[in-house]
Order: structure tokens, then C-alpha cells, then sequence
């Protein structure tokens, strides 16, 4: 039932408890704690197969999804995609060019043009490739050599940045929601729209920064927004087209 939270929720508990019953270093437990510990690590390569044999199949699937949706209405579904993609870039240009340069005037008290220059050949690394855990290796780079960060400080706020400031995800998934709810005749309400904010956190939190990584969490959001499990399935892949295109801009915001 697209419970996803839940079972992110459930796994971090598991986690932490069991590293505090591996740091309790009990013999009785020891035995039990291993056994755990190979099936956690078993599960994940079984899940990583299936997975890798699923996306391979993506592609046919959503040819078939598209061609079918197309089939019913016509290629004017599009259409509509027009003005949701200028508004996601538009959107992610503000956050990353205005605001930050906002905060890095005001709070670093910085010039933003220094600081963008500096900052240039991350930007467009991850622009490039669409990944912004793989522009890491530049990120650090710039921060160290170009920016004149510590080295101390700049691997601290670019690893845990990398990992949990997905900005630039979240924007995008908030901004689909409400295209989506909205294309639909829904309109959300207030305290709706924040439920659809808090979900894009906590789902741009729990991603890893990998290319299209943002799609990979859209049910979760739009499940939150009251988007139908059917629904859900028949909207994402229109989506598709234009999130190689969004995935840049995603990518370098963050």
C-alpha cells in the first residue's frame, strides 16, 4: 500500500539496535547477531538481482504504459508536460542561484559570484552526468582548492550534504504532486501540501544520489498527496520523457 516510511522506519530501528547489541559484545548473543547480520547481507543481494532484472525490463514497460495511455487519448498528454517542466526548472534555477546566492551574501557574507565561480566545475559535472554522488570527487575539489574550505570541513558538509541535502529532489517531487493531483481536478489543500513538503524531506533524505534517483521515490509522495495506487502507475511513466532533462537540473541543484 505504498507504505514506504514505514518500512524505512521499521529498518533503522532494526539497525541501531542491533549495533548496540554487537557493541554490548554478549558470547550469548554473539552467535544470534552474526546470523542476522548474513541475512541482512544476503537479502540485500538477493534484492539487488531482482532489482537489476526489473530495471532492465523498465524501458519495455513503459513503452507499453505510454503507448497504451497515448492509445486512449492522444499524444495532446503531452502537452501538458510544457509548462510542469518549465516550472521544475524555473523552480530549481531560484533555489540554487538566488537563495543560495542569498545565504552565501547575508549568512557567509561571501561574494555569490566568487562563490559560483568556484563552484562552477561541480555544477557542471553534475549537470553532466546527473549524479550528484558522483561529482563528490569535484565537489571536494572545488570546495578545497577553489573555495579555500578546510579540508576537515569540506569533507564533512560535502559527504553528509551528498547524502542528505537532496534539495534540488525535493523540489521536483513536491512540484510533481501537485502537477499531478492538479491535472487530475484535485486541488490539495494546505495542510495536504505540507504532508506532500514533509514526504519529499524524508523521501529526499532516504535517497541515494544516483541519476533519476528522484523517480524512484514519486509513489511515495504522491501516495502521501492521495494519488491512487492505479493512478500512480499510469502517471509516473508519462513522466518519464522529460526526467532525463529534469534529472540534470536535480542533480546540479543539489
Amino acid at each position: 500500500k505504498n507504505q514506504v516510511i514505514s518500512a524505512v522506519l521499521i529498518a533503522v530501528a532494526l539497525g541501531v539496535a542491533l549495533r548496540s547489541l554487537k557493541r554490548a559484545s554478549d558470547p550469548a548473543l554473539a552467535s544470534a547477531i552474526a546470523t542476522w547480520e548474513s541475512f541482512a547481507h544476503g537479502g540485500l543481494a538477493l534484492f539487488s538481482g531482482v532489482l537489476h532484472g526489473v530495471v532492465k525490463l523498465v524501458p519495455f514497460a513503459v513503452f507499453a504504459v505510454v503507448a497504451s495511455v497515448v492509445s486512449r487519448t492522444g499524444v495532446g498528454v503531452f502537452a501538458a508536460l510544457g509548462p510542469f517542466l518549465a516550472t521544475v526548472l524555473l523552480g530549481l534555477f531560484l533555489h540554487a542561484v538566488v537563495w543560495y546566492g542569498v545565504l552565501v551574501s547575508v549568512a557567509a557574507r561571501r561574494s555569490p559570484l566568487a562563490f559560483f565561480s568556484g563552484a562552477a566545475d561541480a555544477a557542471l559535472t553534475a549537470l553532466s552526468c546527473g549524479s550528484s554522488l558522483a561529482t563528490l570527487p569535484i565537489t571536494l575539489r572545488c570546495l578545497q582548492d577553489k573555495l579555500k574550505v578546510s579540508p576537515a570541513s569540506a569533507r564533512l558538509a560535502a559527504c553528509v550534504g551528498t547524502n542528505l541535502n537532496h534539495d534540488g529532489i525535493i523540489l521536483y517531487e513536491a512540484a510533481a504532486a501537485i502537477f499531478v493531483t492538479q491535472a487530475l481536478g484535485t486541488h490539495l489543500t494546505i495542510s495536504q501540501q505540507v504532508t506532500v513538503a514533509l514526504s519529499s524531506v524524508m523521501a529526499g533524505i532516504g535517497i541515494a544520489g544516483v541519476p533519476e534517483a528522484g523517480l524512484i521515490t514519486l509513489p511515495l509522495v504522491l501516495g502521501a498527496a492521495g494519488v491512487s495506487d492505479a493512478t500512480v502507475t499510469a502517471v509516473v511513466p508519462l513522466l518519464l520523457p522529460i526526467d532525463w532533462l529534469v534529472g540534470r537540473g536535480r542533480a546540479a541543484t543539489n
